[in-house]
């Protein structure tokens, strides 16, 4: 009773609260918790679901980490499907697979939690990690062939806060197929696309190879410029109204006796600046290299200043995450390095493991600058450009199948393998016998019905090798203790230990003798009748069926 006040007492409290402390309290929760939080009340989901909640809880908690895709590709003469790997806030990848990301999907762009995918299908998807809610849209060419998840892109105003999807549409005709003058822009709620012209024709190529970067209600990528010592310009394309400029880079020196000119260029954000890399390989050893990293610091006056200046081993960049920089080696190993100073060279000593991402190759892989957010898709769904594609998809496939049915036999593996430790383990004790057998149980039933990623497969494939390894040292361990037992019984006094087993019989059958004589003759024939069905279950005596002419159910 005490405790049910208790609890009407502290949930009084809790509705008492004003509003206003209600949300101080919760924004400060991460994503996870918040989604947890929405069954507590209406009031909670209400404010959970607002959207100014939503960016207010997006400009607190917005932390940027690595998300790395590995798209579709045939690996070791099997086609692998297209998965993501998020990192934490520990740098710890991630166990489970993105639902939202089918294993036909190339991701196009991340922007404020929401991510783009591009598939074969009629239609790109805008999806929400975190949540697991997404939407697709009709695409603006109805022929893909030629069209590239490459040329698609996603980006956010914070002026108009408005999504806006674009692609970059080749113009085969007038400039060949690597470039183009004119961009299809969509805005999330619109009904159609809409085209865009370039004031000069730019290079899909460079959006391809340099990427496209979105920083504060601006689109920005590179194009090509004869005129600058980097041959190399930034375009920039303000989302609000939608206008195009060209932005020179500074003037840099390349040309350094050591190292030869730049071969390539990646366009990135910096404590929410445009920043440019360019770099170079030594003329006497391809494996090493450096890195120049230029900031845009003022927009309208386009001044830029140096960033960074590192000396690279034999590591390809993939991206700059807070203090750290990511990097990747040819032998299928994702490193992370800190940034300590302006100009620095990275020490093999202070490279920090993150991944082995073997048997994937790294000509398939990209990574992406993601957050984890709340905000929500519903209210672009109504568009009549929202639609569901038309064909089969996802691991419904017969593609898939294989797939799918070697993570179901590695579950059911595991989970047989836990099970047959835990009775190894039970014997031992029984035994006192000591071993140490530590394979890690297995998810909950319900937990399975999400997918393992394939790192994760990666490493439970290697745990239960190593596992099998170990019950094959602990059975030998058993059979040994089991030998010695028997050697001990062998060398004690054999007439002794008969001679106990005999008195040990005699005794229980006195005792039962006892128990029949004092239960009386029924009893006594009960038990023979037991007796007897060693034999076999004595036959019942046969009674005459009763006939409806029989006279013992006449009445008078």
């Amino acid at each position: 009773m005490e405790s049910t006040t208790m609890h009407l007492a502290n949930k009084r409290c809790l509705t008492c609260l004003p509003q206003d402390m209600i949300e101080l309290i919760l924004v400060r929760l991460s994503v996870s918790n918040l989604l947890r939080c929405r069954g507590v009340c209406k009031l909670w989901d209400g404010i959970i679901r607002d959207p100014r909640f939503t960016m207010a809880h997006l400009r607190r908690n917005a932390k940027p980490r690595p998300l790395l895709i590995f798209h579709r590709a045939v690996n070791l003469g099997k086609l692998c499907p297209s998965e993501a790997v998020l990192f934490d806030e520990a740098w710890s990848p991630s166990t489970w697979d993105v639902p939202v990301i089918e294993p036909d999907d190339f991701l196009c762009a991340s922007c404020n939690g929401l991510i783009c995918l591009y598939s074969s299908k009629s239609t790109i998807k805008i999806a929400n990690v975190a949540t697991g809610e997404c939407m697709h849209l009709a695409k603006p060419v109805k022929n893909s062939k030629g069209d590239r998840f490459s040329y698609y892109n996603f980006g956010f105003s914070p002026a108009t806060n408005e999504y806006k999807v674009m692609h970059f549409s080749p113009d085969k005709q007038l400039h060949g197929s690597g470039f183009f003058s004119e961009i299809q822009v969509y805005t999330l709620g619109n009904e159609r696309w809409r085209i865009v012209r370039t004031p000069q024709a730019l290079s899909l190529n460079c959006v391809e190879h340099s990427g496209v970067v979105n920083v504060n209600g601006a689109m920005y990528w590179l194009t090509e410029d004869t005129e600058s010592s980097w041959r190399r310009a930034v375009v920039s394309f303000d989302l609000k109204d939608e206008h195009i400029e060209l932005i020179r880079l500074p003037v840099v020196d390349f040309e350094n006796p050591a190292f030869g000119y730049p071969f390539r260029y990646r366009i990135m954000e910096i404590d929410e600046k445009v920043s440019v890399a360019a770099v170079q390989t030594r003329r006497d050893s391809y494996l090493t290299g450096k890195m120049q990293i230029w900031t845009l610091d003022n927009l309208v006056e386009q001044s830029w200043s140096q960033k960074y200046n590192i000396e690279l081993l034999s590591l390809q960049v993939l991206g700059l995450y807070g203090d750290k920089i990511v990097m990747h080696s040819l032998s299928q190993h994702i490193y992370c390095h800190e940034l300590a100073s302006q100009s620095f060279t990275v020490e093999i000593a202070k490279l920090v493991k993150l991944l082995d991402f073997s048997p994937r190759r790294d000509d398939n892989m990209q990574s992406y600058v993601h957050v984890k957010s709340l905000v929500r898709l519903d209210a672009y769904k109504k568009a009549g450009i929202v639609c569901m594609p038309k064909r089969k998809e996802g691991w419904k496939l017969k593609k898939w199948e294989v797939w799918e049915h070697k993570l179901s036999r590695l579950e059911k593996q595991w989970r047989r393998t836990y099970e047959m430790q835990r009775r190894i383990n039970v014997n031992a004790q029984v035994m006192g016998v000591a071993l140490s057998l530590n394979l890690p149980a297995p998810p909950d039933q319900d937990t399975f019905l999400q997918r393992l990623n394939w790192v994760e497969q990666k490493r439970v494939e290697e745990m239960l090798s190593s596992c099998l390894t170990s019950l094959e040292g602990a059975l030998k361990v058993i059979d040994k203790a089991l030998t010695a037992s028997k050697k001990m019984i062998m060398e004690a006094d054999p007439v002794k230990v008969l001679q106990e087993i005999a008195d040990d019989s005699a005794t229980q059958m006195i005792v039962a003798a006892d128990q029949v004589k004092g239960k009386g003759k029924e009893n006594v024939t009960d038990l023979a009748t037991t007796e007897d069905s060693d034999v076999g279950p004595s036959r019942p005596e046969r009674r005459k069926p009763s006939s409806r002419f029989d006279q013992s159910t006449w009445t008078t």
